[in-house]
């Protein structure tokens, strides 16, 4: 692409210099044509280099550079998945980042005996790129006995899953960099506007990064978010605990649609063959949030586990947790995982740590002090 918009420049320019050079009885207005030629290079230098730079940040946002130089930690997290190989994990957790700040995988080790993966991804990654992650993951790993897919209740509105609804930037960083080249093609070209702005959001936070890095040089001090330990695809963001909860637009208790239950058989048909149990869950979420009571109803048995309800202060902000949170979320995700394989003994225990494997009646009461 730039190769060729430079012989297009070179071109133009040679153009410019032959026009220069005509005698006089071939133009009958070279005067006014001399004083157009600047305007002219000018206009063609404004057309031509956002061509060069969009294409060309957009191949620097798909870049290991960038991944390494410009993107957040939920970015880094997102793309880490896609370089685990040979993992023998019993109990897999997917979804959106309700599972990545809320499933602790050591926790539902240690609660279970069962290894434990988090795979979980952030929701602009499931809206743009669906499973591919977790496609990814089942070619290149052994399969789970346990595939637990947990998502906070609002991507089962199926309006969440519109790019205008998310950080699309996230998803298409990541269709660029793992999906098919025909596909990616295709997503650029059907959403000009997007990809424009992809190309934006590249150089920006790259421009961002690099100040960063600067001010960090100069002053030694880094930002909570470049301290994030990520550990088995599980993180907890370093926002205090909340107080409050923000209003939302409020959903009609009596919808019914059937998106969320189209979406949880999808999870549990289709990745039947690839894990003995299928778990689709819904996150916890505040016990103040205005649509606790709408939410409950709508996936009154769609989802395999009952809508809970937190205290405000398990959370920094309305749908990601506090370590303490996480805690909670996890030991409730354990306590799932145990009465189902209780309740399916065929599945192989053979890696069970009988040592490890809590009593259940143990978890039908979490406590919430810390």
């Amino acid at each position: 692409m730039i190769p060729q918009t430079l012989d297009l420049m070179s071109l133009a320019l040679e153009l410019h210099e032959a026009a220069t050079h005509l005698p006089s009885t071939a133009i009958g207005h070279q005067t006014g044509r001399q004083t157009a030629d600047p305007a002219i290079r000018y206009c063609m230098l404004v057309v031509l280099l956002p061509l060069l730079a969009i294409p060309a940040f957009i191949c620097l946002g798909k870049s290991d550079f960038f991944l390494h130089h410009g993107a957040s930690v939920w970015v880094q997290s997102n793309d880490a998945i896609f370089n685990f190989q040979d993992r023998n994990c019993d109990v897999l957790v997917y979804g959106d980042s309700t599972a990545m700040t809320g499933i602790d995988p050591e926790v539902v080790n240690r609660e279970t005996g069962f290894k434990t993966c988090n795979i979980a991804v952030t929701n602009a990654v499931l809206a743009v790129t669906g499973n591919l992650t977790l496609d990814h993951y089942l070619k290149q790993n052994t399969h789970p006995k346990v595939l637990v897919v947990q998502l906070a209740p609002d991507d089962f509105q199926q309006e969440n899953r519109v790019w205008r609804h998310t950080i699309y930037a996230e998803g298409l960083l990541e269709l660029l960099r793992h999906g098919s080249p025909s596909e990616s093609r295709q997503v650029l070209l059907s959403h000009p506007h997007e990809a424009i702005a992809f190309a934006g959001y590249a150089a920006g936070f790259t421009a961002y990064y690099a100040i960063k890095d600067v001010w960090f040089r100069t002053t030694h001090l880094r930002a909570e978010e470049d301290q994030i330990q990520v550990r088995n695809g599980f993180f907890t963001p370093p926002s205090p605990a909340r107080t409050y909860c923000e209003s939302a637009a409020k959903l009609n208790e009596h919808s019914h649609g059937d998106f969320p239950r189209t979406l949880a058989d999808q999870y549990r048909k289709g990745y039947s063959n690839r894990s003995a149990i299928v778990l689709v869950d819904v996150a916890p979420i505040p016990s103040c949030d205005d649509n606790l009571k709408a939410y409950s109803s709508q996936l009154e048995g769609i989802t395999s586990n009952s809508l809970q309800s937190l205290p405000i202060g398990l959370f920094n902000d309305g749908r990601h947790y506090t370590a303490f949170g996480s805690r909670i979320v996890s030991t409730l995700v354990a306590r799932q995982v145990n009465e189902v394989l209780q309740k399916n003994p065929y599945i192989d225990n053979d890696n069970r740590s009988i040592a490890s494997q809590p009593n259940i009646p143990e978890f039908h009461s979490v406590s919430l002090q810390r």
